[in-house]
């Protein structure tokens, strides 16, 4: 597990881990040791067994990153999950967190004090996937004009993609219905301005994350008012 060196624009406190998987490995009798009953369930239900690696591997990590920042053991720590899906602390305190994974890497942000949530994404860019086809389902139209233009359109779709993903899981609302509603622009990387003009949705901010080859991540985050 890494901890990423993150850019100036990212407030102090918040923390994002990478974590590199073998998906061909067997499942840590460690990392199975953490998970709650209701957790090994939820992994027994997995047909693949690469899905099973990925999701305890990302678990335990979470656990023990939770159970650090709130002195307990990682079995302790109460999780749940919120309307959309986003994995949330029962307990009345701690800090935000937000969690992604594709392919063989694993992202887990945690959020410091004055960060009312994070979200993080990271995307397995696949070289075959027509860009020109799914850009208009997913941004908008001047997204769409500034992807026609870039030297790199696969590259940076999938940019566009891990940063408004990001952006709705910290907002805590479902990403497909919501990704014309947000709109990205890229100043020099790695900065991202985020803009929105929905009542009730706070100020977002945001920055693309080093990730590995092929791979597109990105943090999303908003302060507490």
């Amino acid at each position: 597990m890494q901890s990423l060196a993150l850019p100036d624009c990212v407030p102090a406190g918040i923390t994002v881990w990478r974590l590199a998987l073998n998906l061909q490995a067997p499942l840590a009798p460690a990392d199975l040791r953490l998970l709650s009953d209701e957790e090994l369930e939820r992994v027994a239900r997995l047909r693949r067994p690469a899905d099973r690696v990925r999701a305890v591997a990302a678990r335990a990590t979470l656990r023990r990153l939770l159970g650090e920042a709130l002195s307990c053991a990682p079995r302790r720590v109460r999780l749940g999950a919120g309307e959309h899906g986003k994995p949330r602390l029962l307990a009345r305190h701690g800090p935000a967190f937000n969690v992604a994974h594709a392919g063989e890497c694993v992202m887990i942000a945690l959020g410091g004090e004055g960060i009312a949530a994070v979200g993080v994404d990271v995307e397995h860019r696949d070289p075959a996937a027509d860009v020109a086809a799914l850009a208009p389902h997913a941004l908008t139209a001047e997204e769409c004009l500034a992807l026609a233009a870039d030297a790199h359109p696969a590259h940076t779709f999938y940019d566009y993609w891990s940063a408004k993903e990001a952006a709705l899981k910290a907002l805590g609302v479902g990403v497909s219905e919501h990704l014309l509603r947000l709109s990205v622009r890229r100043p020099p990387w790695p900065r991202l301005q985020l803009r929105h003009a929905m009542t009730g949705w706070p100020a977002l901010h945001g920055c693309l994350l080093p990730a590995p080859f092929e791979y597109s991540a990105a943090l999303a985050w908003h302060t507490k008012e």
